[in-house]
């Protein structure tokens, strides 16, 4: 058995596009309606286009600003920065921004600790101690000594309010 070939169905013809001459296309455009022409506006070479101004760069958005300190935080703040004032004084700048940082960021944790319903003295505890380990040249004892001392004054305000 021989396959016959499928049989191709006639399509029209269409002409072919033949290039008017740039007269002949002013004249279409000079025909059509005020509405039509602003739509149909004629094609300008790469070469002929006039150059386009830069695009303006947009200008990066500032960093979100810190978040406003409620009043918790403030004398979170206050309960852990009491008593050292001379060692502070000792830290060389950059050593100054970064324990400010951290003690913003233990201060924040501990506001979310007192949060709760059941307050975990220990992690309150593990916060300020590593906070106050950036401090050079202190005696762990004596860290630890006002680690405790700092939870114990957190907790009574947590008791406060």
């Amino acid at each position: 058995m021989a396959f016959k070939p499928i049989e191709q169905k006639s399509r029209p013809k269409t002409p072919p596009e033949v290039g008017a001459s740039p007269e002949e296309l002013d004249l279409k455009l000079e025909n059509k309606t005020g509405e039509e022409q602003e739509d149909a506006a004629p094609a300008v070479a790469p070469e002929q286009a006039e150059p386009q101004p830069p695009r303006p760069i947009p200008k990066p958005r500032p960093a979100m600003p810190p978040p406003a300190k409620d009043a918790v935080i403030i004398k979170i703040e206050k309960i852990m920065e009491e008593g050292l004032n001379d060692s502070f004084q000792r830290l060389s700048p950059v050593a100054k921004q970064e324990f400010k940082l951290k003690g913003e960021q233990a201060a924040l944790q501990i506001r979310d600790l007192l949060k709760s319903a059941h307050v975990k003295v220990k992690k309150i505890l593990r916060l300020i101690l590593d906070w106050l380990r950036i401090l050079p040249g202190i005696n762990h004892f004596f860290l630890e000594q006002e680690a405790k001392i700092k939870t114990d004054k957190i907790i009574a305000l947590k008791n406060k309010f």
